[in-house]
């Protein structure tokens, strides 16, 4: 432990009142007890899902939750060293800037039902991420994806069928204090998912002859 203090010294700068201290940090995500590196990272996640507005949370407590593992994050040399509990928040740990929301091209899914669409949708997406929000009469699909520090929330939309398919299209938000992990590998890996599931559900009244979807 001797051998974290001079770097955690560095981001204090000698400071004994910095702000909210790692005791804190660790209370807002949750943690009672200095916590393995891959517990801070669990429970940062689990938080972000907790403080979804869709869950009854807020962007306030959700940006409480980043601040939190952000400070853990800078303390710990991104768990290379133990925390130090009690010890005051370094004087370099802000807030990240916000990042940009990503999108991805709108996608034509051969389908006819748009809400059935959207449940193997969600039912996929468990697969991918941890889904917080889902309305299949508004075609809507949300799914906190990633693993910290690069967390995200990941929207679907289900457009009504056209004669040659379902559009869906794609949006992705950072939600942490780092980057969100790509739209487009996160987005192939669903409907992949998806794909493998419309394959293998039972075929409806009138597929086999060959009618069309």
């Amino acid at each position: 432990m001797e051998a974290t203090r001079p770097e955690y010294d560095r981001w204090c700068g000698g400071r004994e009142d910095a702000g909210v201290d790692v005791d804190d940090a660790l209370r807002v995500l949750g943690l009672s007890d200095a916590p393995d590196w891959s517990d801070v990272r669990a429970a940062h996640r689990q938080a972000i899902v907790r403080t979804h507005p869709d869950a009854g949370g807020s962007v306030g407590e959700a940006a409480r939750v980043n601040q939190a593992f952000d400070l853990l994050r800078k303390v710990s040399g991104d768990g290379e060293w133990p925390l130090l509990r009690g010890a005051p928040a370094p004087v370099a740990a802000t807030t990240s800037a916000p990042r940009a929301r990503s999108t991805s091209p709108d996608q034509l899914v051969p389908d006819d039902d748009p809400a059935q669409l959207l449940l193997r949708m969600a039912d996929a997406a468990h697969e991918v991420g941890e889904v917080v929000f889902v309305d299949a009469l508004d075609g809507l699909l949300e799914v906190v994806v990633g693993e910290p520090p690069g967390v995200g929330q990941l929207t679907a939309s289900v457009d009504d069928a056209t004669p040659d398919g379902v559009p869906v299209s794609f949006t992705l938000e950072p939600l942490g204090v780092a980057p969100a992990p790509s739209i487009h590998e996160v987005v192939e890996e669903l409907m992949t998912l998806v794909r493998r599931r419309r394959r293998s559900a039972p075929r409806r009244s009138g597929e086999a002859d060959g009618s069309p979807r």
